[in-house]
């Protein structure tokens, strides 16, 4: 997988890097996702002694000094480029509000640093390509934080798809769904101008990262979703078309669904249970059905031939493992799972889903109320 530029090895004492003695990491944004996600990997990474974790940044500082237990190095800032200044951070984690990741990741680069974003990649395209550019021209990693990379049943489906187990004409169903329940500290992502979008955005970008990384890349054939002047959807129904599959995805903040994926070949069809991150449910035609787990592990140590492997048991466990995997690109060059270049053809099929967006039926709703609903909907503000 291209990186961008130069390998993130260059420049650091390999040696030195191994054992986290000049391997620094800042934090820009300290909202629920570092709260309840990174910061227990991040301490985990520093009580390991591969990392140090040199300061947090948000507006909100009595929440970012929140985090500070544990991390003996670290300060609290005000500012991104206050932080960015004094630290001069090996990595930066951008774990801000989805409309400032460009402008954060940016001022990452211009400082030297490499950048962890986490999803998504951007609200725009033009953003999303600014970071990408402005990485190969640093010589700097810029990863995505696309963790269901590390799930193995995807890892197993795209054994099944890439084999051609399942055969040709794939179709497939994904559908994701419940009622929103993640801690907000601020309204932005419920606002188009900071939160780009909703569920497409928010539970999407996973989904489409996970198609793509499945299929290829994909062409949008319909897209329909409920949000109003002003606001973001909570429900919202697409078709996408990709080499070899075509398939309807469905997404929703409110209401629970059947979740996960289901793909039917001419040869086999399999399952994914979306709160089931280690096995797959496969058949060939019409025989018995089989569980699958797949064997693929991931570094847990900085050594060049990490010692420590494993699989990720909770989602937890996937923070931890792309956190070594983002730290092991900057020491040696290898690959991280999702990268810029890969991250920016997710941003560009959500642009283009929301650039063809109607109205989603609502067929409970009497007729006269349906086409009030209609007349609101945000694609009709212009």
């Amino acid at each position: 997988m291209d990186l961008g530029g130069r390998t993130g090895g260059e420049g650091l004492d390999r040696r030195a890097a191994a054992d986290g003695r000049s391997l620094t990491i800042a934090v820009v944004g300290c909202g629920a996702v570092v709260e309840r996600l990174y910061r227990g990997a991040l301490r985990r990474l520093e009580s390991r002694g591969l990392a140090r974790v040199v300061g947090f940044a948000d507006p909100n500082t009595p929440r970012a000094a929140a985090l500070l237990k544990g991390f003996r190095s670290a300060r609290v800032y005000a500012a991104p480029a206050e932080l960015l200044r004094e630290c001069r951070p090996t990595l930066t984690l951008v774990a801000s509000p989805a409309a400032f990741h460009a402008e954060h990741a940016l001022a990452a680069f211009e400082r030297g640093s490499h950048v962890l974003c986490e999803k998504p990649l951007a609200t725009r395209v033009d953003e999303a390509e600014a970071m990408v550019e402005a990485a190969r021209r640093a010589g700097r990693v810029l990863a995505v934080g696309m963790t269901r990379r590390f799930y193995p049943c995807f890892a197993e489906a795209r054994r099944l798809v890439s084999t051609g187990e399942l055969g040709s004409d794939l179709r497939f169903v994904y559908r994701e769904g419940d009622v929103f329940g993640w801690p907000s500290s601020s309204a932005a992502a419920f606002r188009r101008q900071t939160g780009g979008g909703g569920v497409l955005m928010d539970v999407g970008s996973h989904v489409l990262d996970s198609l793509t990384w499945l299929f290829g890349r994909p062409e949008v054939r319909a897209y329909e979703d409920d949000a109003l002047h002003g606001g973001v959807e909570v429900n919202c129904r697409l078709r996408l078309q990709f080499p070899g599959a075509a398939g309807l995805v469905q997404l929703s903040w409110n209401q629970p669904l059947a979740s996960g994926l289901h793909v039917v070949g001419s040869a086999g069809e399999l399952r994914i249970d979306a709160a089931d991150m280690h096995r797959v449910r496969w058949r060939r035609g019409t025989g018995a059905w089989q569980t699958l787990v797949s064997g693929q592990t991931w570094p847990g140590d900085l050594r060049p031939f990490a010692r420590r492997r494993g699989a990720p048991r909770t989602y937890r466990d996937c923070i931890s493992y792309q956190l070594v995997q983002v730290l092991r690109a900057l020491v040696y060059g290898e690959a991280v799972p999702v990268d810029g270049a890969g991250a920016l053809e997710v941003i560009r099929t959500l642009e283009a889903c929301y650039a063809r967006a109607t109205p989603l039926p609502m067929a409970w709703l009497p007729a006269a109320e349906q086409e009030a609903a209609a007349a609101m909907h945000w694609s009709r503000a212009a």
